[in-house]
């Protein structure tokens, strides 16, 4: 038993006092542990709540992310792309190399000084700080200026056809000027300003018309620009067929096709570009095969360069496009390491596909180098077809077996379908900027006289004398 001290008194306050102050210690840390009882209770109610939030963000991000795979896919040309690879990163992000800068081979932007057509003397009568005749000059500097002339109004020319009989044979005719439309009131050089105002700085109708009224004073409604449009159209359709023609007969094609809306329907635009960059482009209301039976007239043994687009299969002799490819493996590179791997091992093949090309190797290693790597590409399925993550880019490539070194057989014939899309661009610029075709006839019409500005563009010809000449030809001599 405790001692119990000797002054019990004392020993009993002390034990008071003492009680108080664990009472209130007590309350201090009643009071304590209520207020985390109570930021505890609001911590789980922001966490249910934020956990709520994510969720919901989630859903959001997995619709924005289906919608983003209708513009950015591995179908998507590079060119197209908003987001690019970064080089110190492994992720998608924004270009944040700066200015691109100038080109390899880039020749600089620096004109040469012309030699002057006038020289103008400029002298002054007064001291621009006084007022004073400045007098003699004491020397002269000089500045050469390139300036275009100003714009002329529009010229009025009455032509005055004579109408003949001819002795010998009897023939009725009337003679014939170059300049001389045998139809309509504007000129050969008119016709070809409005043309090259739509289809080669992509004017609208509008815009045209304004230009027209503001640098040569001249008065067409749009509905007049619209019939020019359609009268050079006309105009090209003969030439257009001797395109397809020629098509008919290349050593190879580049295809490739991509929608359009014309009268409010889905429609297609094609295109066909030769090894010798002649190009035909069809507007149909059809993807399938019956385009190509169109184009070809039946004549499918005509070596083809397209995507994996199951129409093109029609053709017997076709390479599929590698770049498409290696954008297709790309987009499974990050969801496995085979996928990564998958990736790695195709690029590596590129490669040394492109190096091979290049040193221009005879025909007979060519043909022993597609028998070789036609062998790996189909050890290569086999060996990623176990795992079912890369199901879909293995069978892309399966589908594609025989036909993706059949450029190895064709020298000068590219592995990819680049030049196919590089014909494309313009025509897709051109429809985002018109949006929708109104009718057949305006289809029809941008189809003849686009097929002729891709091919003289790409054959590096004048496409304002070359549309003059064909101008001249059909509408005014024919």
């Amino acid at each position: 038993m405790q001692d119990v001290p000797n002054n019990i008194g004392q020993y009993v306050h002390d034990l008071e006092k003492e009680n108080r102050v664990l009472k209130e210690e007590n309350q201090q840390f009643r009071k304590v542990f209520t207020g985390f009882e109570k930021r505890l209770n609001c911590l789980e109610l922001e966490n249910q709540k934020l956990k709520e939030e994510n969720k919901e963000l989630k859903k959001t991000i997995i619709k924005l992310e289906k919608r983003l795979r209708m513009y950015e896919n591995p179908h998507t040309p590079s060119s197209r792309k908003c987001f690019k690879k970064g080089k110190n990163s492994d992720k998608d992000t924004v270009s944040s190399s700066g200015r691109r800068g100038a080109p390899k081979g880039h020749k600089g932007a620096t004109r040469k000084k012309s030699k002057p057509d006038e020289v103008i003397p400029v002298p002054s009568d007064h001291c621009p700080g006084c007022g004073c005749n400045p007098g003699l000059p004491k020397g002269f500097e000089t500045l050469i200026v390139e300036e275009l002339p100003p714009p002329r109004e529009i010229k009025v020319i009455q032509y005055e056809l004579f109408n003949y009989t001819c002795p010998s044979c009897g023939l009725k005719f009337t003679s014939k000027h170059k300049d001389c439309p045998q139809k309509g009131i504007f000129g050969i050089n008119l016709l070809t300003q409005i043309t090259t105002l739509k289809y080669h700085l992509r004017g609208v109708l509008r815009k045209i018309e304004e230009y027209l009224r503001y640098v040569y004073n001249f008065k067409i409604s749009s509905t007049g620009v619209h019939d020019v449009l359609l009268r050079v159209g006309g105009a090209c359709k003969n030439e257009y067929m001797k395109i397809q023609q020629r098509i008919q007969n290349a050593r190879w094609v580049y295809e490739d096709e991509t929608g359009v809306r014309v009268n409010g329907e889905n429609w297609w635009l094609w295109t066909f570009r030769s090894n010798n960059n002649d190009v035909l482009i069809k507007i149909r209301n059809s993807r399938g095969r019956k385009v190509l039976e169109e184009v070809y007239g039946g004549n499918f043994d005509i070596p083809g360069i397209a995507d994996g687009w199951s129409a093109y299969s029609i053709l017997s002799i076709l390479q599929r496009c590698w770049a498409h490819l290696l954008r297709d493996v790309d987009d499974f590179k990050e969801k496995s390491e085979k996928g990564k791997e998958l990736s790695e091992e195709l690029h590596r093949k590129f490669k040394k596909l492109k190096d091979f090309l290049g040193k221009d190797p005879p025909m007979d290693k060519r043909k022993k180098q597609k028998i070789t790597w036609d062998k790996e590409i189909t050890e290569l399925v086999q060996k990623y077809s176990q795992f079912d993550e890369l199901h879909k880019p293995v069978t892309y490539i399966k589908n594609g077996l025989g036909r993706w070194y059949t450029c190895l057989l064709y020298p000068g014939m590219e592995p990819t379908n680049n030049l196919g899309e590089h014909t494309m661009r313009e025509n897709v610029i051109m429809e985002k900027i018109i949006g929708s075709f109104r009718s057949i006839k305006g289809a029809e019409n941008y189809q003849y006289i686009a097929s002729m500005f891709a091919t003289w563009r790409f054959q590096g010809k004048n496409i304002f004398e070359e549309l003059e000449t064909l101008l001249r030809q059909e509408l005014c001599l024919s």
